[in-house]
């Protein structure tokens, strides 16, 4: 399963979420989006990030992220 998280420089959450993806996900599977490197999305999420994604737009989490939360959606796909 690949994610999007949008992320922000200096973002304390932020850093704790990608970890936790990591973790669940592995390395390979994540794409790291900075939401300050475009309008559309700092006006979206700047006050959400971390939000993490599916590849279909499904929001797995936002704000503070559990590592617990990202693997019970990873277990419960298909």
């Amino acid at each position: 399963m690949r994610v999007t998280i949008y992320t922000r420089q200096g973002c304390p959450l932020c850093d704790k979420g990608i970890a936790a993806a990591r973790s669940v996900f592995g390395v390979e599977s994540i794409t790291l989006v900075d939401v300050d490197l475009d309008l559309e999305l700092m006006e979206k999420y700047t006050a959400r990030v971390p939000v993490i994604e599916t590849e279909d737009g499904t929001v797995i989490a936002e704000g503070i992220i559990m590592e617990a939360t990202l693997r019970a959606f990873k277990d419960e796909s298909p």
